[in-house]
């Protein structure tokens, strides 16, 4: 018997058993319904009033073959008023049984709202415990402004994630920030597959099939922040500096492209600001002829491209050819025109408008290529024809930007008139393929095509994230010492192979990460490491009061990223603030009040960027001493609460002594660039901060 059927069985025993004396006493007044939000003006219907939620204790059931979850939940709450009938948040699920202290309660659903209704009241002050059991399909909540969140159904089982709200897609609850709570999550599944929650693992059992994952958070946490994500993990369970780590990553991220037959293909490898050609001269015959190969290509969409060039010999009239399977478009992306600073000869191609755009064509040359990735290996043919009877210098090549790259282009079994080769070793692996290198105007490759097997391929997704994670330790250990003691008793994260998420959220002591934050493979991809750990103290331990506060979290954690890059010895805090510093005024980047977003706009770019940057105009003002310690107070003295901005200014100022209404006023509460902004030069202009999320995170959100 499962430990849900005896947890029925044993709260049908106790509903059949003499009531109990009830804290209801005849005489009180009646009590009063509990109130169906709990007082967030941008949500008013999340959360609920009436009780304070102490402890949960979940124990669920999840089936990915049918995708039903089943679960009882316990809550154990006290009552703030005298409660007549109160609220849980619950989304899509079907309720089977309602139960406080023990008696069967009558309830109502409303949307997402579930209406429990005591047989008596219950008077303020009381502790009391509801049981609710469920079921059902959990469902995934798609908003036009703040994405997909929720319960998600992955390949091999399930991704919990999400914010402002997802807990009451597969659990009752009162969900917002202000009431945390201690829990229990228990978490069966298939056996054979594993079930990874938040805090600290107490074991696990199998039986006739189906296995139990137990797990406890110690400390109390936000709803939104619990997971309960089944699949297939690699789970490493580690100690260090005295504190426990879990970490889970999906294997089919360490998948990478293989040889399409035999052992060897041509690889163009990954770096930063390369243009890479796999060139060779064929003689077309004067029947005319194609070109054919099969490629897998994993270039960052619309910034990186792979193409093929072509010039008659003796001709400097080079032109890229289109692929006959409708691989290739005319699109110039975003790299163009501003790539065409990085690479000149692309000039051959594309012309630049003068405003911004480019038109795919110049007075000789054509522009044809394709950029992203591809579902396995896709079958090219580019016809040679137009150079019938000539000798034609052909080249496949892949051109970047100078940031952020994958894994790049593979290339197997090509065929042209006269030859054809797949790569394999021998004494000529490129068989007369050449790498003439980077044309002019371009800076050297770093590396360039080769001939290898699959062991000289980019590191995996899996690996690189295995490396950030494995930095957890010494992030950690940095935080400390900006905010203070680690406030939890485990860490780790969680990394799924799946493309439905694109933002990574600071789930209490497990942080998931969407796996796109490890496909670089040319720099550091830690700082969404040390983001997601800077929310354990400014996010989950101090939470926010309201969701209007939310750049008292975003703007916090993405500070910590500018702390670190210095740290490193990277960009300097001053150097990204320089890049701030020199966006337009009239940017729309400027015109949020980060300080009041409203809720469509809680994970705007300008609450992270803008968000950083007024607590280094803080830092500017005050000077470092006051500073830091403002920052360490304000996560101590606010652990396991809930926060406000005047509570942040009120902070800042004490320390100072200064009075600093003017400058939040201007960074927070004023839709316009603050006044008396030094104009400072970036490293890098990109133009518009538009370009900046797409350092940040593959959909820009890094929450």
């Amino acid at each position: 018997m499962t430990r849900t059927l005896v947890a029925g069985l044993t709260l049908v025993l106790a509903s059949l058993a003499p009531a109990a004396a009830h804290p209801g006493d005849h005489g009180h007044p009646p009590g009063t319904p509990g109130a169906a939000g709990i007082g967030d003006p941008y949500f008013p219907l999340y959360g609920n009033g009436g009780y304070d939620a102490r402890h949960y204790d979940l124990d669920v059931r999840y089936d990915p073959a049918t995708d039903v979850l089943t679960g009882v939940t316990t809550m154990r709450a006290r009552a703030t008023q005298d409660l007549s009938s109160f609220n849980l948040d619950l989304a899509g699920l079907t309720v089977r049984r309602v139960l406080i202290d023990g008696r069967r309660a009558a309830w109502t659903r409303s949307g997402d709202e579930l209406t429990v209704t005591p047989r008596k009241t219950l008077r303020r002050h009381h502790a009391f415990t509801s049981v609710i059991e469920y079921d059902g399909v959990p469902a995934t909540i798609s908003s036009p402004t703040l994405g997909e969140s929720g319960f998600f159904h992955t390949d091999d089982g399930s991704l919990v994630i999400g914010e402002p709200e997802v807990a009451a897609t597969w659990f009752p609850v009162n969900d917002h920030p202000r009431d945390k709570a201690t829990f229990d999550i228990d978490v069966t599944a298939p056996a054979g597959l594993e079930a990874v929650s938040n805090g600290v693992l107490r074991g696990s059992s199998t039986r006739r099939g189906w296995t139990t994952w137990r797990w406890r958070v110690a400390e109390p946490m936000a709803a939104y922040l619990a997971t309960a994500s089944v699949g297939e993990w690699d789970i490493a369970a580690y100690r260090a500096d005295g504190r426990r780590y879990w970490d889970a990553l999906d294997p089919d991220l360490d998948a990478v492209p293989g040889p399409r037959t035999g052992d060897g293909y041509a690889l163009s490898q990954a770096a930063d600001t390369t243009y890479k050609r796999l060139a060779r001269t064929i003689t077309v015959p004067a029947s005319g002829g194609q070109l054919t190969f099969w490629v897998t290509r994993d270039t960052e969409p619309d910034w990186d491209y792979f193409f093929v060039e072509a010039h008659a010999v003796g001709s400097d009239e080079w032109t890229t050819l289109p692929d006959l399977e409708g691989h290739t478009s005319d699109a110039t992306g975003f790299s163009c025109p501003f790539w065409l600073g990085l690479h000149p000869f692309l000039t051959s191609y594309q012309t630049d408008n003068g405003d911004g755009t480019c038109t795919p064509s110049t007075a000789t040359g054509e522009w044809w290529a394709a950029s992203g990735g591809s579902d396995g290996y896709e079958r090219w043919a580019v016809d040679l024809t137009p150079y019938a009877g000539q000798q034609v210098e052909v080249s496949l090549s892949v051109a970047s930007d100078d940031f952020y790259q994958l894994s790049g282009v593979y290339v197997d079994d090509v065929t042209w008139p006269g030859g054809s080769t797949s790569f394999e070793a021998d004494a000529d692996p490129l068989d007369g393929w050449t790498t003439p290198g980077a044309p002019a105007g371009s800076v050297p490759n770093e590396n360039d095509w080769i001939a290898g097997t699959v062991a000289d391929a980019p590191p995996s997704i899996g690996d690189v994230a295995r490396g950030s994670l494995a930095r957890q330790p010494e992030i950690v250990d940095f935080l400390e010492g900006l905010f203070g003691p680690y406030p939890f008793s485990a860490v780790g994260g969680i990394v799924d192979d799946t493309d439905r998420i694109g933002f990574a959220l600071e789930n209490q002591t497990r942080p998931i990460y969407a796996k796109g934050f490890f496909e670089n493979r040319t720099a550091g991809t830690e700082g969404v490491v040390v983001h997601e750990l800077a929310h354990q103290w400014v996010g989950d331990d101090v939470a926010v009061d309201t969701w209007q506060h939310i750049w008292l979290n975003e703007g916090f954690a993405s500070y910590t990223e500018w702390l670190w890059s210095e740290e490193q010895g990277g960009d300097t805090a001053d150097d990204i603030f320089g890049f701030l510093a020199s966006i337009p005024a009239d940017d729309p980047f400027w015109s949020l009040t980060i300080g009041d977003p409203g809720p469509d706009a809680l994970f705007d770019g300008a609450v992270y960027f803008r968000g950083a940057g007024t607590l280094h105009a803080l830092r500017r003002e005050i000077g470092d001493p006051a500073f830091f310690r403002t920052l360490r107070l304000w996560a101590q003295l606010n652990s396991r609460g809930n926060v406000t901005t005047p509570m942040f200014v009120r902070l800042a100022e004490r320390v100072s002594g200064e009075d600093l209404d003017a400058l939040f006023d201007a960074w927070l509460f004023t839709g316009e660039k603050p006044a008396g902004l030094d104009a400072l030069s970036a490293r890098r202009a990109l133009g518009s901060p538009s370009a900046v999320p797409k350092r940040w995170a593959p959909d820009g959100r890094p929450r």
